[in-house]
């Protein structure tokens, strides 16, 4: 479970040479916990060490709290690039959400989790997704298991036998109501929505992939390259990892990565390479936060890349983490250096091209900025804002996020946001999704899988 005061972003291992790789998650998860326990208070959070696996968009959004005062504007110098405070303008209205979905009501069967530990002796979060497919309809995606513990499957193709099912919730979004819920077999757990676009969406399900048109009709399918099983599940599995606009999907394997055009369903670039760190992508470029390579190192600033190119330091980014792309050219991230208290937490926009960056300030102190969602059409992005509740550190109980209010950041991203404040909203601990026209604004909460859709001014 991810609460206020962790934050954290891993990617999918899969097989022996991503091993190493999880051990160093472990210890940057529990790092960076400590780091911000004590330093003060997206989505997205440590409730697993695996988020990529839930095929989240940006896996459950965490929200940190960060110690500020309300609507204070500064200005602070770093060494390479220089940091201006935005603080949000006065809330106009407040919003309710106009419908409330719980998914264990309309999706039938055990919900299948992404696994922790080795054996499996833990569950990690749901496996589920959250798209918009158009301005009207949204798609949630929820894997379910076929009778309790399914066994391997015995072959490549998928069938009425294959253990896991793959579920599409489609729910229009003006009205709020349940268009129908069609559902595709898999054998592997590791199946869902993968991307959207104005071509239609992308499911995967093993080594396959469909494009579908928004009335879900079969356009193309085509299969990966195959894989080694991996060492805990004995599962065969490419991680997804979509870019902010849908257009784009890196694929993580065991050894190597691959570059799809989702709109096309084609491979366009297929190399040798096994990924350092957490990774985000945009249409036309890659930027992960490496791991430490032993422990006691010293923090690493982003690294950007064009897919297949060398790796490029981002100047004065150490310590960042829970990189998003939230527009072409436009980062969102956390930043806290628990061992440097003269480097600012916060969460910051950053133009990558330029290299300016500005720092977020939460409206009211106790509020936490959490993970942010953008709309495709590149003129809108949304950032969650939420206040922690039921946190007894004393005994090791975490809390959870209950969203306050909205900043909503229309282009250009220079000017300030708007705040619009929330009403009424049971969905904790939320991811969110934002229709192309940025009208509509989705919001899943975990653990408890309640959607509530919201009508943005």
């Amino acid at each position: 479970m991810w609460v206020t005061r962790r934050i954290s972003q891993s990617i999918v291992v899969t097989g022996t040479a991503e091993t190493v790789l999880a051990a160093r998650q472990a210890d940057y998860t529990l790092r960076a916990r400590t780091r911000l326990t004590i330093g003060g208070t997206m989505t997205q959070r440590v409730h697993s060490l695996v988020p990529a696996l839930t095929w989240e968009r940006l896996t459950y959004g965490t929200f940190s709290c960060i110690s500020a005062r309300m609507l204070l504007a500064a200005i602070l110098l770093f060494p390479s690039f220089p940091i201006k405070a935005i603080a949000s303008e006065t809330p106009s209205q407040a919003i309710a959400p106009k419908c409330r979905i719980d998914l264990r009501t309309v999706v039938t069967g055990a919900f299948a989790f992404s696994p922790w530990g080795s054996p499996e002796g833990r569950s990690g979060p749901p496996i589920r997704s959250l798209w918009f497919l158009d301005n009207s309809q949204l798609a949630i995606s929820v894997v379910t298991r076929v009778n309790g513990e399914p066994g391997l499957a015995s072959r490549e193709g998928t069938s009425n036998d294959s253990p896991y099912r793959l579920h599409a919730v489609l729910v229009d979004a003006a009205s709020g109501k349940v268009r129908g819920v069609p559902e595709w077999p898999s054998n592997s757990r590791y199946t869902g929505i993968i991307a959207a676009n104005d071509r239609g969406f992308v499911t995967e399900a093993g080594r396959e992939l469909t494009l579908y048109s928004s009335d879900l009709t079969p356009i193309k399918r085509i299969t990966l390259p195959p894989l080694k099983p991996d060492q805990s599940t004995h599962e065969r599995y490419w991680a997804a990892r979509p870019s902010w606009s849908g257009r784009r999907v890196l694929f993580i394997g065991e050894s190597g990565l691959i570059w799809l055009d989702a709109e096309n369903l084609q491979i366009l670039k297929q190399w040798d390479e096994v990924l350092k760190g957490p990774v985000t992508a945009s249409d036309d470029q890659l930027i992960v936060h490496p791991f430490a390579r032993h422990f006691g190192e010293p923090e690493s600033n982003l690294m950007s890349e064009v897919p297949g190119a060398s790796w490029k330091s981002i100047p004065s980014t150490t310590y960042a983490s829970e990189q998003q792309f939230v527009g072409d050219n436009l980062l969102f991230f956390h930043r806290c250096a628990f061992a440097d208290p003269s480097v600012p937490c916060g969460a910051f926009l950053m133009q990558i091209d330029s290299g300016e960056a500005s720092r977020l300030k939460p409206p009211r102190e106790g509020w936490g900025l959490g993970a942010p969602a953008a709309s495709r059409d590149d003129k809108r992005f949304v950032v969650l804002v939420g206040e922690e509740k039921g946190q007894y550190p004393a005994f090791d109980i975490s809390g959870h996020s209950v969203l306050k209010a909205v900043l909503v950041f229309d282009s250009p991203s220079s000017a300030p946001p708007s705040l619009v404040r929330v009403r009424d909203s049971r969905a904790r601990n939320g991811d969110a999704a934002l229709s192309p026209d940025g009208h509509h604004l989705a919001v899943l909460g975990y653990p408890d899988p309640i959607l509530e859709i919201f009508d943005l001014p």
